[in-house]
C-alpha cells in the first residue's frame, strides 16, 4: 500500500504507522471504475482559512486490483479538528502536477471530525467510466462530448464511419443516414430493390432517402384474379393467392351470394317463389338480364279473383289480368255518401257526407240515438261530456222522461213525488258517477227527450245529472235551491267553506257566518255589549266543473239562556244538464242559496237574545250542449241568500229577528237581509249576487233598553257554468247570476 502524507508529514513510515499519531490523521479512499484518470488532486481546510493539498500522478496508483487509492493526511497541532475534503481528477500531467481539464470534482459535503490520537476515515467513488477503451467518457461532470455507447468503442464522438445509407449513429450526434448534413442531396439506399433513384431529401431528423420512382406491377382484370406485388429483396412483380371468398358479380342477375373461387366469380341460382297471380302459372323462370321471375298468363276465361268485392264473375283475359264485371254498390251507411263508384279496377268507396254532420242517427249496436260526426261515426254526443262517457250508456238506459204536472225528484231515495205526475217513472235509469274520496257521488239519470209540463224540483244529498240524448227544451223551472230541505247535492264537503257559528256572551248571541263558495261569505255580527263574537265566513271554492257539489250552509247564531239561535241557511244544490244536441232555455235554472233564520229572545225573562244565522251560499248550474240557446226568459242563478236578524230583549220583553231573504231564483238581485223596526237587533248581511259581494252582518245595538244580537253575515254566490260547441245563441233579457265560465262564446 502506498500513502501519501500531507501537512508536512516528516516520514511515510509514521503515516503507516498503526498508532495514530497525537494530532489525529485522516486516511481518504478514493476508488474508480473502467476510467483511470492521468492524475488525481487532494484537498483539506479547516474552519480557519487553513488549505493545503496535494497531487497523486497515476503512475503511483498502486492498488490497481482494487482500482483505488489511499492517502493519509496528518492534521497539524495548529489547524481545526474539523477539516472539510475534495477530491478532483484530470486528464494529464504537467510535469508531477494535474493539468488540463477537471473531469470531475467531489467534496465531503460537510466537515470530517479528526480527533488527536485517532484516525477518521473519509470516502468518494470517481463517476467516470470508459468501459470500451475508446478515450471517450460516461458519467464525467466536464463539458466534453460523452459517449454514447460506452459498450463499443465504434461509438464516439470522434466516429467517421457513417455513410448516407447507414442507420446505426456511430458519432453519437443522434443522426444518422440522410440526416447527416454531409448527405443532403446525395445518393442512399432505402434497401428496397423496387425503388430506383435513392436520394436524400430534407434536413435533420426530418431527413429521408426517398427514391425518384417505385416498380408498378401489372395487376389482373377481374376482381378474382391474384393481385401482383413487388419484391423488396429481388425488385420482381410476383402473383399473390387468389382472394378466396370475396364479394364480386358474375354479371347474371339470377344468382345469389357472388364469391370468388379459385380465381373466378359464381354464385348460387336463384328459385323462382310460387306465383300468386290467380291468372298466372306458379312456376316462374328467372330472366338473367333482369332477375326477374317470369309468369306465363293462365289461358282465357280461367277462373280468378280481382280482390274487388263489387265486381263479378271474375275471368282471366288470356294476358294474365283478372277482370271483374263491375255491380252496383249498396247503400251508404247513415252518416256517409257514396264518394267512387264500382268499376273494374277500384271497390266501392264511401266518405263522411258533411251535409249528415250533427244530423240525428242511430248508434250500433246498442240502438241509441246519436249525432252524425265529421268522421261519419254515429256519437251519442258530439262532444265529451264534463263527467261521463256517453257511449258506456245502453240504449236500453236512455228512457224519455215526461211529466203531467209539478214533480220533485229524490236523488237519495230515487224517488219521484207525486210518481203519478211522472208518465214511465218504472222504465228510469239511475247510474251513480263517483266524484273521488269525499265528494258525494252523482245522480246520472239518461233520457232520451225531455218533457216536463210542470216545475222540477231536485232534493237529497248527492247530486243529479240529466243526459239528454237528442234536444231539449226546458220551458218549466228546474230547481234545486231546496224549499223546506235543501237543493240536491248541497251542505256536501264543505269544509272551510261553510260558515261558522256565533258565539253568546253577555246575554246577546254573535250572527253566523254566511256560507262560501264562488267568493268567501261575510262574518255575522257580534252581540251588543261584548256580546258573543260574530261568526266566521266560509272561504271560496273551486270554479271547475268537477266535481258536481254544490253550495255550502251559513252557520248558525250564538244561543244561550233560552234563547233560540237563527240557522244559518242552507246551500243552493248541484245540477248538470247534459244535451247531446240544441239546449233551450226559456225558464228559471236556480241553485241559489236560502236565508239564515232570525234569532230568537228568551221566554224566561232573563233578557237573553240570539244571533241571526248566516245566508247559505249558491250552488253549482252546469249546462254543456252542442248548441245553447238561452231566450228573453231564461234565468240561470246561483245567488246567495241573506243574513238573519239578530233578536232583541228588555227584561221579560222580546222581539224575535227576522229571517233573511232566499238568494233570487229569477233575477241578479242581491237578497235583504233580515231587517225590522227594531232599532237594537243587529241587521242580517246581503247575499251575493252577480257581481255584487255578500255583507256583513250588523253589531247589535241598544235603544230604549232593548238590547240586541248580531245578525248573520250574508251567503256568497255560486257558480253557473255555459259550454257550447258552436256559438251560443242568447236573446236580450236573459239573466245569469253570477257571470258564467265555461266558454259560451256570443254569436
Amino acid at each position: 500500500m502506498h500513502r501519501l502524507c500531507l501537512l508536512g508529514c516528516v516520514l511515510l513510515l509514521s503515516a503507516c504507522r498503526e498508532k495514530a499519531p497525537e494530532e489525529g490523521a485522516l486516511r481518504v479512499t478514493v476508488k474508480y471504475g473502467t476510467y483511470r484518470p492521468a492524475c488525481v488532486r487532494v484537498e483539506v481546510q479547516d474552519t480557519q482559512g487553513h488549505k493545503e493539498g496535494t497531487d497523486i500522478p497515476s503512475s503511483q496508483f498502486k492498488e490497481r486490483a482494487e482500482k483505488e487509492l489511499r492517502v493519509a493526511v496528518l492534521r497539524r497541532a495548529e489547524w481545526d479538528r474539523e477539516l472539510t475534503v475534495t477530491v478532483s481528477s484530470f486528464n494529464a500531467l504537467e510535469g508531477d502536477r494535474c493539468g488540463g481539464t477537471a473531469v470531475e470534482t467531489h467534496g465531503s459535503g460537510g466537515t470530517v471530525a479528526v480527533p488527536p490520537k485517532q484516525f477518521s476515515e473519509w470516502e468518494t467513488r470517481l463517476k467516470a467510466e470508459d468501459a470500451d477503451g475508446d478515450g471517450y467518457l460516461v458519467g464525467a461532470m466536464w463539458g466534453e462530448p460523452a459517449d454514447c455507447r460506452d459498450d463499443d468503442a465504434r461509438f464516439n464522438p470522434g466516429a467517421t464511419t457513417e455513410t448516407c445509407s447507414g442507420t446505426e449513429d456511430f458519432n453519437c450526434n443522434n443522426l444518422t443516414g440522410c440526416q447527416e448534413s454531409a448527405c443532403r442531396a446525395k445518393a442512399c439506399d432505402d434497401g428496397n430493390a423496387c425503388t430506383q433513384g435513392d436520394h436524400c431529401e430534407g434536413d435533420g431528423v426530418e431527413a429521408h432517402c426517398l427514391p425518384n420512382t417505385t416498380t408498378q406491377c401489372a395487376q389482373p382484370s377481374g376482381l378474382c384474379g391474384a393481385p401482383q406485388t413487388c419484391q423488396p429483396s429481388t425488385g420482381l412483380c410476383e402473383a399473390g393467392p387468389f382472394p378466396e371468398g370475396v364479394l364480386c358479380d358474375d354479371g347474371n342477375l339470377c344468382t345469389d351470394g357472388d364469391r370468388c373461387s379459385g380465381g373466378a366469380c359464381a354464385g348460387t341460382a336463384r328459385q323462382c317463389a310460387p306465383g300468386t297471380a290467380s291468372c298466372r302459372e306458379s312456376a316462374g323462370t328467372c330472366i338473367a338480364t333482369t332477375g326477374a321471375c317470369d309468369y306465363k298468363p293462365l289461358p282465357a276465361a280461367s277462373s280468378c279473383d280481382d280482390a274487388l268485392t263489387c265486381t263479378m264473375p271474375d275471368q282471366c283475359d288470356g294476358n294474365g289480368a283478372c277482370v271483374g264485371t263491375p255491380t252496383t254498390c249498396a247503400p251508404p251507411e247513415q252518416c256517409f255518401r257514396l264518394a267512387q263508384a264500382c268499376t273494374s279496377g277500384a271497390d266501392c268507396r264511401y266518405e263522411a257526407d258533411p251535409a249528415k254532420l250533427n244530423t240525428p242517427c242511430t248508434n250500433t249496436p246498442n240502438g241509441s240515438p246519436g249525432v252524425c260526426m265529421p268522421s261519419g261515426a254515429c256519437s251519442p254526443f258530439p262532444y265529451k261530456p264534463y263527467n261521463f262517457d256517453p257511449n258506456a250508456i245502453s240504449a236500453s238506459d236512455i228512457q224519455g222522461l215526461r211529466t203531467t204536472g209539478a214533480v220533485t225528484f229524490d236523488s237519495d231515495a230515487l224517488s219521484w213525488a207525486p210518481s203519478s205526475s211522472v208518465t214511465n217513472v218504472a222504465q228510469l235509469k239511475y247510474l251513480p258517477i263517483t266524484q273521488g274520496a269525499g265528494f258525494p257521488e252523482a245522480i246520472l239519470i239518461p233520457v232520451a227527450t225531455l218533457d216536463l209540463a210542470g216545475t222540477l224540483t231536485l232534493v237529497g244529498s248527492r247530486p243529479v245529472i240529466l243526459a239528454v240524448f237528442g234536444n231539449a227544451n226546458v220551458d218549466q223551472h228546474i230547481l234545486v235551491n231546496g224549499t223546506t230541505t235543501p237543493g240536491a247535492g248541497a251542505n256536501q264537503n264543505c269544509g272551510s267553506a261553510i260558515g261558522m257559528t256565533g258565539q253568546f256572551a253577555n246575554r246577546k248571541g254573535g250572527g253566523g257566518g254566511g256560507a262560501g263558495n264562488g267568493t268567501a261569505g261575510k262574518d255575522g255580527g257580534q252581540g251588543y255589549n261584548d256580546g258573543g263574537n260574530a261568526g266566521g265566513a266560509g272561504l271560496a271554492r273551486t270554479e271547475a266543473p268537477v266535481p258536481l257539489i254544490g253550495g255550502c250552509a251559513g252557520g248558525d247564531g250564538g244561543s244561550g239562556g233560552g234563547a233560540a239561535a237563527g240557522k244559518g241557511g242552507a246551500g243552493g244544490g248541484a245540477f248538470q244538464l247534459s244535451v247531446a244536441r240544441t239546449l233551450t232555455v226559456s225558464k228559471r235554472i236556480s241553485a241559489s242559496g236560502r236565508g239564515g233564520g232570525g234569532g230568537s229572545t228568551s221566554t224566561n225573562g232573563s233578557g237573553s237574545a240570539a244571533g241571526g244565522g248566516g245566508g247559505g251560499s249558491g250552488g253549482r248550474v252546469v249546462l254543456e250542449a252542442f248548441q245553447v240557446a238561452l231566450t228573453n226568459g231564461a234565468r240561470l242563478t246561483a245567488n246567495g241568500g241573506g243574513g238573519g236578524e239578530g233578536g232583541t230583549a228588555k227584561g221579560g220583553d222580546a222581539d224575535n229577528g227576522v229571517a233573511g231573504q232566499n238568494g233570487a231564483d229569477d233575477g241578479a238581485t242581491p237578497a235583504p237581509g233580515g231587517q225590522s223596526d227594531s232599532e237594537s237587533a243587529g241587521d242580517g248581511g246581503a247575499g251575493g249576487a252577480s257581481t255584487t259581494q255578500p255583507q256583513t252582518g250588523s253589531r247589535g245595538g241598544a235603544k230604549s233598553g232593548f238590547e240586541g244580537a248580531g245578525g248573520g253575515g250574508g251567503g256568497a254566490v255560486g257558480y253557473i257554468h255555459l259550454r257550447s260547441m258552436q256559438s251560443c245563441t242568447m236573446a236580450g233579457g236573459y239573466v245569469i247570476s253570477p257571470p258564467p265560465t265555461g266558454g259560451c262564446p256570443a254569436p
